[in-house]
């Protein structure tokens, strides 16, 4: 929006959702599970929740956002000089960048230095197109067929059933639910129905999304980011529909938590690359597919706020971290959003705001925010073993396949990482991706 005082009226509703009501409850959420922790042994919650996670404790995890801040502060400095000096362009005595401001002023630098205006891309993703070519460049990769499903038992008339099949067998089977209705589940997620395991046990899964399209005669173009959430819910499908465990609890995406998000972050590379999105995206009224030019003037604007999207990330992070590992006496959440937000990110606190009164994965995560960016280095770095002239070549990815996804939870992640890479993952790819 143009309008500033729009932004910042609709920034500060966002933020105060669920004020004051939600504040007393997660007071007591904290609470409860320090006692909780504590009588399991535990100096904290903190330490708990992550006592089955690759980071191990919260002194790991600590260290970890430590890194990551350390890494993206240079960088994270200089975009938010480039948004403060666009920002002069309209108001000269402007000091400081607004948290209402940011993306609309990035949206802005995209479009002057970088000639790149987001809704370029949308004509080339029509919905149909995207699912077709998300489905078709998976069975590719991972050696099977998918095979749509005549009247499944479905909860809702738009929903669509599929079978995978793996040498003409029927492997599992998943539900695509993917565009708004009145009522319906709000994010995009995968759910399991049932876990597969070797000893026969299908297991069924489904996607929930809320896309364009659905609506007869309507393409429903997709932006680029939806495009790469597809291939991310995707990736979580695969990692779960291709379990070969006997156990169904180490069985398909029941991994460590901070390991779990690397498999679908990897997919989304795919989405990124000219090859690959020429095979399926095409221009919903003129059929011509997508040019390579356009796609890589998409991932060069992309890349900036990159930094600012990590510092970001980290502020959610130490906030998730720090309700969690400390005695509740000592927990002020007003006190610790505003000063881990001042000490991570250079956008300051945006006064009379709550955010973690909104903030779900305070529950779900509770301590453990910090493991998106933890997944992400490790993908990055397993990316790094495929071959980025040739993405469609079926050996590396049925190798990560057979490494990766089908072991599940049977061994420690960080172990088949390893045999993946043939050493400890390490941070090089996410620094190189910085």
């Amino acid at each position: 929006a143009v309008s500033d005082d729009l932004r910042r009226r609709l920034r500060t509703e966002f933020d105060n959702r669920a004020y004051p009501a939600n504040m007393a409850v997660l007071d007591r959420m904290i609470a409860r599970r320090d006692e909780l922790a504590r009588l399991l042994g535990y100096a904290s919650w903190a330490d708990y929740a992550l006592a089955d996670k690759m980071a191990g404790t919260a002194t790991n995890a600590s260290a970890f956002i430590d890194r990551v801040v350390a890494a993206s502060r240079d960088a994270a400095e200089r975009e938010y000089q480039v948004l403060l000096e666009r920002k002069r362009k309209d108001h000269p005595a402007a000091t400081a960048v607004n948290r209402w401001e940011v993306a609309y002023l990035r949206e802005l630098v995209r479009r002057s230095a970088y000639d790149f205006d987001s809704q370029q891309m949308r004509p080339y993703f029509p919905y149909q197109r995207v699912q077709q070519g998300v489905l078709d460049l998976s069975a590719r990769l991972f050696g099977v067929t998918f095979r749509r499903m005549k009247d499944p038992p479905v909860w809702h008339p738009s929903v669509e059933g599929y079978e995978m099949l793996e040498g003409g067998r029927l492997a599992g089977r998943f539900y695509l639910d993917m565009h708004p209705r009145p009522g319906k589940y709000g994010h995009a997620a995968h759910f399991r129905i049932r876990t597969g395991t070797s000893d026969g046990a299908l297991p069924e899964s489904v996607l929930v999304c809320t896309f364009p399209g659905g609506t007869p005669g309507e393409p429903g173009p997709m932006d680029h980011g939806e495009v790469e959430t597809f291939l991310h819910e995707f990736g979580h499908l695969m990692h779960s529909l291709l379990a070969r465990q006997r156990w169904n609890g180490v069985s398909g995406v029941r991994t460590e938590w901070d390991f779990v998000e690397a498999p679908s972050q990897m997919l989304e590379e795919w989405g990124r690359d000219p090859e690959v999105l020429a095979g399926f995206a095409r221009h919903h009224e003129t059929g011509e597919p997508i040019p390579a030019a356009l796609v890589r003037q998409s991932e060069r604007a992309t890349r900036f706020g990159r930094a600012l999207d990590v510092r970001t990330q980290m502020t959610y992070a130490r906030i998730s971290l720090s309700l969690y590992d400390r005695p509740p006496a000592r927990v002020d959440t007003d006190s610790i959003v505003e000063a881990v937000t001042r000490a991570y990110s250079p956008v300051p606190p945006m006064p009379g705001t709550h955010m973690q009164a909104a903030f779900g994965h305070l529950n779900g995560y509770s301590a453990f925010y910090y493991t998106y960016m933890w997944s992400l280095v490790i993908a990055k770095d397993l990316f790094s073993r495929f071959d980025v002239t040739d993405l469609l070549a079926p050996g590396p990815a049925l190798r990560y396949r057979r490494l990766i996804l089908e072991p599940g939870g049977s061994a420690p992640a960080a172990r088949l990482v390893e045999d993946f890479l043939g050493r400890p993952f390490s941070f090089e790819a996410w620094r190189g991706w910085l």
